[in-house]
């Protein structure tokens, strides 16, 4: 990944979209599971160059680009 951003409205065409934070989010997940989300955003150390969401992890994100 680059580090360039991406479009809103591109397609993620990693195998692990269902890992990644606006997958997880449009299904619910931060609301239904908040403590094991905040775990997943806590002290950010990427941010998503598609959606603009911050994690802790690059496998969390679309489009990962170091903070």
């Amino acid at each position: 990944m680059d580090g360039k951003a991406v479009p809103l409205g591109t397609d993620c065409d990693s195998e692990l979209h269902k890992e990644h934070l606006c997958y997880i989010i449009s299904q619910g997940f931060s609301l239904s599971n908040e403590p094991d989300y905040r775990v997943l955003v806590e002290n950010p150390a990427f941010r998503c160059g598609h959606c603009g969401r911050t994690a802790k992890n690059a496998g969390n994100l679309c489009v990962p680009v170091g903070l």
